[in-house]
């Protein structure tokens, strides 16, 4: 069977498409159907690896599947996909589970399939303004070894930055003789990523800042990549979060900065050169608070930690984040007031985010709201404010199934579709 859907998509960008969706490009060798009714046929090995591709897709978003169900997704017969199987067995890529669920009718129990837990292991990095996580990271979306290390990245030119992640990455490899003998590492920074350039970051006060060749040239290692922290976070968020059961969803990030990233159909959108979700400087106040990035009234000077804090001080100089959510909830009128602020800005954000993309789902992470219980539970009370009736009934507000490794988990998860890309 041949789905043409996004078909030239798939074919320019290979692994997405087919590891986001099972919409894609399909051919049946069984059957001997042939692409000759499009422009001219794909030979019969590239057919293959976009089938080993997708049959892999259909695993790694089911989590556990049978053959039958991976048949039926596909349109492939079972001869076919029994064939994939095996072959993806061979490599080490998909192991069969103890037990099983019945198939329709009578007879013995199917075998299911999933991805093995030790296919794909990845490096995962993490920067953020107060220093840097490494983790290992698995296919199942779980970090199995992680290293933090506190320091302001802001303060520090770029080159100790990255003399440090390299440092990080080396030790972390040196404690895991179990990862692929050429490793593939994924950092997830904060800012405007381009061509593996960090273009502009107002948390890290960097620009233009080339880390891929200095931390090759550190670690030995070629296969490194760069994503927008944002953006890695809504991968993990459509693979393994509160994103997976839904076909558009959008993650609103707010922490030390505030930024957003879509997802539709399980296939990340950037926009043009990149930028796409960088909500936290859309003005919202002319003439208002002064961001890092030396404009006024962006949406990040009202609800990021350090602009909620920078208020709170003018009162009380020596009051924290948790302090802050103590007094609100004793009553302290000042906090109330603040804090009612607060939540009038976020509700602009969703609002700004569901009028713009339609989502199904809007998913809140980062560090204040993953830190900070009461802060979440506030805005899921409150962010139907700013938000018109006709809106609200369109979308879900959740929030994120991860803790604080999120990010780090969708960092590895990019490092572990390149190496994909490299055996299929």
């Amino acid at each position: 069977m041949l789905v043409l859907n996004h078909m030239m998509l798939l074919i320019e960008s290979g692994i997405l498409c087919l590891l986001w969706g099972t919409n894609g490009l399909v051919f049946d060798a069984e059957k001997g159907e042939s692409m000759a009714n499009t422009n001219g046929k794909l030979d019969k090995f590239i057919m293959k690896r976009l089938n080993q591709r997708l049959v892999f897709s259909i695993i790694l978003r089911g989590g556990s599947v049978s053959r039958q169900q991976i048949a039926a997704q596909s349109r492939m017969s079972q001869m076919s996909v029994g064939r994939i199987i095996e072959e993806l067995e061979k490599l080490g890529i998909v192991a069969e589970e103890n037990g099983g669920e019945p198939e329709a009718g009578p007879g013995r129990r199917a075998k299911r399939l999933r991805i093995s837990s030790s296919a794909f292991l990845c490096v995962g990095v993490e920067m953020h303004r107060d220093g840097v996580n490494v983790g290992i990271i698995n296919l199942h979306g779980r970090v199995l070894r992680q290293i933090q290390h506190q320091k302001d990245l802001s303060a520090c030119p770029p080159g100790d930055a990255i003399a440090l992640i390299g440092t990080l990455v080396g030790r972390i490899l040196a404690e895991n003789a179990d990862l692929p003998v050429e490793p593939f590492v994924g950092i997830a920074c904060p800012g405007l990523i381009e061509d593996g350039v960090i273009r502009f970051s107002s948390q890290l006060k960097w620009k233009n800042v080339e880390i891929l060749p200095a931390l090759q040239k550190q670690t030995g290692i070629r296969n490194i990549f760069i994503e927008n922290e944002v953006k890695a976070r809504a991968v993990a968020e459509d693979l393994f979060g509160a994103g997976r059961d839904y076909e558009r969803s959008i993650v609103l990030s707010i922490g030390s900065g505030v930024g957003s990233a879509a997802v539709f159909r399980h296939e990340l959108y950037r926009g043009k050169l990149n930028m796409a979700g960088e909500i936290g400087h859309i003005c919202v106040s002319p003439g208002g608070n002064m961001c890092e990035c030396g404009r006024r009234g962006c949406l990040q000077t009202y609800i990021a930690d350090w602009a909620i804090l920078r208020e709170a001080r003018t009162v009380r100089e020596d009051i924290t984040m948790q302090g802050l959510l103590e007094a609100n909830a004793n009553g302290e009128l000042w906090v109330i007031n603040l804090m009612n602020r607060v939540l009038e800005y976020v509700s602009i954000a969703i609002s700004i985010l569901a009028n713009t993309y339609a989502p199904d789902v809007i998913i809140l992470c980062g560090r204040l709201t993953e830190e900070y219980g009461m802060l979440r539970d506030l805005i899921l009370k409150n962010y139907k404010r700013e938000i018109s009736d006709y809106v609200l009934s369109s979308f879900d507000l959740k929030a994120s199934d991860f803790d604080s490794d999120g990010t780090l988990v969708g960092a590895g998860t990019l490092a572990a579709y390149r190496l994909l890309d490299e055996i299929l």
